[in-house]
């Protein structure tokens, strides 16, 4: 099966495993006959657990460990088990098997590739700097590099630092959206967007839906 987002594609062959964001527009594209397991996961559980940088969407590497694990558990819950009862508790506990086995995996997909440690870096401070993220030129002269090659380390994965830094405001921005006390305009402020407008613009092209829309997807699980 082909998953189609914002203009990327990844190919899922028997045994994969992928986490996918049902807030965001995706496209699903079986080639030939499909067999599928779909685990629902609590967003707000989710989104405690996992790191702030870890990717959300995407196919799931499981030659570690936990991998290994992880995909083994899967297969247990796909078998057909009419005989048996679960309660909610056998649920919860599950779910929370699932996250933790999930964690070690997206981490390892997440990390910058080997032998770029100035991206790693320059993440970093970004991300320790929020919501007012240093310019190109603070950026490049704390990690003692030109701008040109500051620019490098983003651009070889197709990307910028401009949507980088907007897509941590963002993510941050969609854990706060968790928090019913926050207004989303203090939110929008907080993150360092200009006004709610705009706020919503980039985030709705980011996750799909509205930020208020989000926040009622997220309270439904």
């Amino acid at each position: 099966m082909a998953i189609n987002h914002d203009q990327q594609q990844f190919v899922l062959q028997p045994g994969d495993i992928a986490l996918l964001d049902s807030a965001k527009t995706f496209e699903m594209c079986p080639q030939g006959l499909v067999h599928q397991l779909s685990v629902h996961l609590c967003r707000r559980t989710l989104d405690r657990a996992l790191p702030a940088r870890t990717k959300r969407f995407g196919k799931v590497p499981h030659t570690n460990l936990s991998g290994r694990v992880l995909a083994g558990l899967l297969a247990q819950i796909a078998e057909p088990q009419a005989e048996h009862r679960h309660d909610a508790q056998d649920g919860a506990a599950v779910q929370d098997a699932l996250i933790s086995l999930l964690q070690p995996c997206l981490q390892d997909s997440t990390d910058s590739p080997r032998g770029r440690p100035l991206r790693r870096m320059a993440e970093q401070l970004i991300q320790e700097s929020l919501p007012h993220a240093p310019s190109p030129a603070e950026l490049a002269a704390r990690l003692n590099i030109s701008v040109r090659q500051l620019y490098r380390q983003f651009e070889i994965d197709g990307d910028s630092i401009c949507r980088y830094v907007q897509r941590q405001r963002l993510e941050c921005s969609a854990r706060d959206l968790l928090d019913d006390a926050l207004r989303i305009t203090t939110i929008a402020y907080k993150w360092g967007f200009s006004d709610s407008a705009h706020f919503s613009r980039v985030f709705k092209r980011q996750y799909g839906v509205s930020p208020r829309d989000y926040r009622v997807q997220t309270q439904h699980g």
